[in-house]
């Protein structure tokens, strides 16, 4: 069943339970337009996307940050959309974006389970559709907003999936089956009609962009979460390679609250030596969110605290919105 367009917390309700009794392994429970991941109206032939280019926040969303919103809207690195229309020249770097955006909630994380005090999954997948309206809000403020760019082909998501590697996998074939159902053969156009090859009426191949804050680009590349490191880089190399789940991913770095500086370069240091392999193939890039708003600190943990301890700065560390249910929920007071 196609998730309708208008939000409903009873629909995602439903869903949510789905999943959490594994009769599922992924459902949107949200789209901002019938047609996501695809454009809102079908493509002329001749501009057929041969690649659907999607960033995947996947987080606690415990509670959404002006970092989760900086990250959702940050533009890509090149190469991660270099393949997007057919036969189309690169875009310059300015008008570069994702064809759509998933925000993704696991209900089954390898490091985090629900504690006292945390919000429900109900609670945070009403925030993270507040965030999914900050994001074209935000965007929609800028000159030459494109009406239909990404920021306006937004979902959300559940997954029952604990690891990166086992997302994608879940993800791709969701996906392929979801754009097949929305790419039915064409039979006419302005009234004349078309003939097709089998490349013509191939499905459009979804390709996913991981964004990342570097805490969780430290989990993706520890051996801790893999039967050991050889079979780490065996899953990663699959992961990543354009014959394999063909996965991108981009990272915002970011202070380790619990690190001290020289602790904090040396983990920094061993991640990225671990990466060097998938660096050096430009799968996986570092780019700066560069908000006025977010700083290397900014997370989720920082609000939990703040707002316990009556730190009324934690407004500044998430939108109005966001802020609103917070207060109007009673989270995160005790």
């Amino acid at each position: 069943m196609n998730p309708k367009p208008l939000w409903s917390l009873g629909h995602a309700l439903k869903l949510l339970q789905k999943v959490q009794r594994h009769e599922s392994p992924v459902e949107l429970v949200y789209t901002s337009h019938e047609r996501w991941p695809c454009p809102r109206l079908p493509i002329h032939p001749q501009r057929k996307l041969d690649t659907i280019c999607i960033s995947v926040l996947d987080s606690s969303f415990n509670p959404p940050t002006c970092a989760h919103l900086a990250l959702a809207n940050s533009r890509p690195p090149q190469y991660t959309v270099k393949s997007g229309l057919t036969g189309s020249a690169p875009a310059p770097a300015a008008e570069l974006d994702y064809d759509a955006k998933l925000l993704l909630l696991s209900v089954r994380n390898a490091d985090k389970t629900l504690k006292p005090g945390d919000a429900t999954y109900e609670q945070r997948l009403e925030m993270m559709y507040l965030l999914s309206k900050d994001m074209s809000a935000s965007v929609s403020q800028l000159p030459n907003n494109n009406p239909d760019s990404a920021h306006t082909n937004v979902a959300i998501a559940i997954v029952d999936e604990p690891t990166f590697v086992g997302k994608a996998v879940v993800l791709r074939q969701f996906l392929h089956a979801r754009i097949s159902g929305l790419y039915p053969p064409a039979t006419a156009l302005d009234g004349m009609a078309i003939s097709h090859t089998p490349d013509e009426i191939s499905i459009t191949d979804p390709r996913l962009v991981f964004l990342l804050g570097f805490d969780t680009l430290v989990r993706l590349l520890s051996p801790r979460y893999y039967a050991c490191e050889a079979a780490m880089m065996d899953a990663l190399r699959l992961f990543f390679s354009p014959a394999g789940d063909d996965c991108y991913v981009v990272y915002a770095r970011r202070k380790l609250a619990e690190l001290g500086h020289v602790v904090q370069e040396e983990v920094e240091a061993k991640t990225l030596f671990a990466a060097k392999e998938f660096v050096e193939s430009e799968r996986v890039a570092l780019i700066s969110i560069g908000a006025d708003s977010v700083d290397e600190q900014t997370s989720s943990t920082q609000v939990r605290t703040k707002v316990a301890l009556k730190d009324e700065t934690w407004r500044g560390l998430v939108t109005p919105s966001i802020a609103n249910y917070i207060i109007q929920n009673s989270l995160y007071v005790s």
